[in-house]
């Protein structure tokens, strides 16, 4: 009688897990966002690829840029080796009659992936959306940098990048130069800080003047002409591990010579600093307040470790906690450990980095079961804010190893941050060098989430309203 008793147990246990099972698929599967219109760019699917032997990570394929402009229309710099990269405009991208536009610029061929290390590709905006900026990177190998030895009589070529200005509103090429024919050094950065300017950052090696301290000169050529303004060169203190920098007593010296030095190029673009310079350069975006970074133990020290290459290929590097997100309306937004283990808290905080709101994400983030791998590391960082709805987008992942092994499960997950409520999530591919950029932008007065695979394939998805 007890092994039956027994058995009635085990099968009640059975039935309610299925039973379970069952209604967290279907609760999934309610908050899975399905693409409201799928576009194809009107661009080859085959670009060809930069290495000499077929290496999926200098597949053209893999290197694209996307930006939203004021209007509203979608901007894609896609690479090609043909050397006429494809500048695709999409304009009422959530219609059922997308108008799509395509302009060549000029970009890196075939002919230059000799000794080719890596390539940047990039699409900028002018804040008052007359003009996009087109920058086509290229940094080929150093000495160094070969598994034995260079080839006899091996000299590198220095890094290029070609910067070419589009009317927007006439579509076509104003100016177009290459940046090693401006400035001795090499380029290590380039932005589109106003309307009227662009700045390059030249890296000129060890600074002679103190340790630790590097120097770089800094020009600004003018919007859209491309003409020469002013420059400045200044000695930056190394920023990276705390053993191999500058304490902030040290550096200040160096820094505030800086700003004296430099007001010439300051003034113009409206920064405060050069070190707020060096961070607008290199991560698009204001230097982290005090508040904000203070909210992250490991950003204290390290902060640099963390922005390293963004924005370059591979696009994203995941950790536990990542850097925080600016919004355009400068709120900061910052996913960190909570005390309930395994989730994150979402943290907001205004321009000056006072902490607006702070509460624990139970789902669509790390932690929640029906998304989260379980054995497999997983981390998500904000990606995009809207303050029109009060949607915020984080992209999450979870994969084997310490954040460096196969991707196990990839996803956006999209928040009302008002309300911390669920408006869904969208699944993406995990296919190795299989690349998507996402943002959230906005169609006839809604929200929408945007997503780019491999600089071809558009796919729109409408943010639902709260329940």
């Amino acid at each position: 009688m007890m092994g039956f008793m027994s058995g009635i147990s085990n099968w009640r246990l059975l039935t309610t897990a299925m039973i379970w099972g069952s209604a967290s698929v279907c609760a999934l599967a309610q908050i899975e966002l399905k693409p409201a219109q799928q576009i194809h760019l009107p661009v080859p699917s085959s670009r060809g690829s930069y290495a000499l032997f077929s290496t999926l990570d200098m597949d053209s394929r893999q290197h694209f840029s996307m930006r939203v402009a004021p209007d509203q229309s979608l901007l894609v710099l896609d690479s090609d080796t043909s050397g006429k990269w494809p500048l695709v405009r999409l304009q009422k991208w959530w219609t059922d009659a997308p108008v799509t536009d395509v302009l060549d610029v000029p970009g890196w061929s075939g002919v230059n992936a000799k000794h080719l290390d890596r390539i940047h590709v990039d699409v900028q905006i002018t804040p008052d959306g007359r003009y996009a900026v087109a920058f086509a990177g290229a940094v080929w190998m150093g000495k160094s940098d070969f598994l034995l030895f260079a080839p006899m009589g091996y000299v590198a070529r220095k890094p290029d990048t070609i910067v070419t200005v589009i009317d927007l509103e006439k579509w076509k090429i104003v100016n177009s130069v290459h940046t090693v024919a401006t400035a001795d050094g090499q380029i290590s950065g380039v932005r589109v800080v106003n309307d009227k300017w662009i700045v390059l950052d030249f890296s000129l090696g060890r600074s002679p003047v103190g340790h630790l301290l590097y120097r770089y000169d800094s020009k600004l050529i003018s919007i859209p002409d491309l003409h020469h303004g002013p420059e400045c060169v200044s000695d930056r203190p190394f920023r990276g591990s705390p053993f191999l920098s500058l304490n902030a007593v040290n550096a200040a010296p160096a820094e505030r010579h800086n700003d004296a030095v430099c007001q010439n190029i300051l003034h113009p673009t409206g920064v405060s600093s050069v070190a707020a310079l060096e961070t607008l350069i290199d991560r698009g975006q204001d230097v982290l307040p005090e508040g904000v970074q203070q909210s992250s133990h490991d950003l204290q020290d390290t902060e640099d470790d963390y922005f390293r290459d963004w924005g370059s290929f591979p696009y994203y590097l995941f950790y536990y906690e990542n850097p925080p997100f600016e919004s355009s309306s400068h709120r900061w937004y910052g996913l960190y450990g909570s005390q309930e283990h395994d989730f994150y808290d979402l943290a907001i905080f205004d321009a000056e980095g006072r902490r607006l709101k702070t509460q624990t994400v139970h789902h669509l983030l790390c932690g929640d079961s029906l998304l989260e791998k379980r054995g497999a590391a997983c981390g998500c960082r904000v990606v995009d804010a809207s303050e029109l709805e009060n949607d915020l987008l984080a992209h999450c992942r979870t994969q084997n190893g310490d954040y460096d092994g196969m991707v196990r499960r990839e996803w956006l997950s999209v928040l009302h941050t008002d309300d911390l409520s669920v408006a869904g999530f969208i699944d993406l591919p995990t296919k190795a060098h299989h690349e998507t950029l996402e943002a959230i932008t906005q169609g006839d007065g809604r929200d929408y989430v945007v997503t780019l695979e491999s600089g071809e394939a558009l796919r729109v998805y409408a943010i639902p309203g709260r329940p």
